[in-house]
């Protein structure tokens, strides 16, 4: 009973950050800006996705870091909207 109750309580304290708050970078923010700042470019993603219209679209995730601080920017449909986690 003991280790399940650890198992449980643990679990709690891990999925903590799972609800965290995102912080929205200004409108307009671009990754060439970020980059200018001092940020490095460590990843990209690309993703593609259909609406319901049956079109589809697709989009590029960019993951920047600078320090310990990490800055993700997504572009697709033409706007570019950049948050920190």
């Amino acid at each position: 009973m003991k280790k399940l109750l650890g198992i449980v309580v643990l679990g709690l304290l891990l999925s903590g950050n799972a609800y965290a708050e995102m912080e929205s970078l200004p409108e307009g923010t671009t990754v060439n800006q970020l980059i200018k700042e001092g940020y490095k470019l460590i990843d990209t993603d690309s993703v593609a996705w259909s609406d319901n219209d049956g079109y589809g679209s697709v989009g590029t995730f960019y993951h920047l870091m600078k320090r310990n601080e990490l800055v993700t920017c997504g572009v697709g449909n033409g706007k570019v909207s950049c948050w920190k986690p």
